[in-house]
């Protein structure tokens, strides 16, 4: 069997050139985010983080910030200097799978805090359950919580 360059030819994946990061971090429920969301300060109790990159666009949870995770390892330090001042801090991509964007960040998030010498007592790193899929079946029609583009 002949061997062809597309065969051979591997797709290396976008977060291939950065550390591994921890996928051991704890996850929150969409129904205790939306509890979060309704009874604490959004920027100060809490922020959510949003890393996906073009799938934004469509819907988000009201009052997230978008943070694409294929540009967040390389701007961890600064990133992790500005969210720390903060107790909760949510990640979510699309369905938040073990080893999708949101773990993937959370981790490498979790991680930077710890070089930086901030305990998790002062800023914790959560992942969506079942990311924005999940939490937008879920609350749709709730415009305080959701947002549509």
């Amino acid at each position: 069997m002949a061997t062809t360059a597309s065969s051979v030819h591997q797709e290396t994946e976008w977060y291939s050139v950065y550390p591994p990061p921890r996928f051991d971090t704890p996850r929150i429920s969409a129904e205790e985010l939306a509890e979060i969301i309704k009874s604490k300060v959004e920027a100060v109790d809490y922020i959510v983080v949003d890393v996906r990159r073009t799938d934004f666009e469509d819907t988000f949870i009201r009052g997230a910030l978008n943070l694409p995770a294929h540009s967040f390892y390389p701007t961890v330090s600064t990133i992790t200097k500005l969210l720390s001042r903060i107790p909760l801090v949510i990640f979510h991509c699309n369905s938040c799978k073990e080893t999708g964007r949101g773990p993937r960040t959370a981790g490498w998030y979790r991680a930077e805090l710890e070089r930086q010498g901030i305990a998790e007592t002062q800023s914790k790193a959560l992942v969506l359950t079942g990311g924005i899929k999940e939490f937008s079946a879920k609350y749709e029609s709730e415009s305080a919580l959701v947002s549509r583009l």
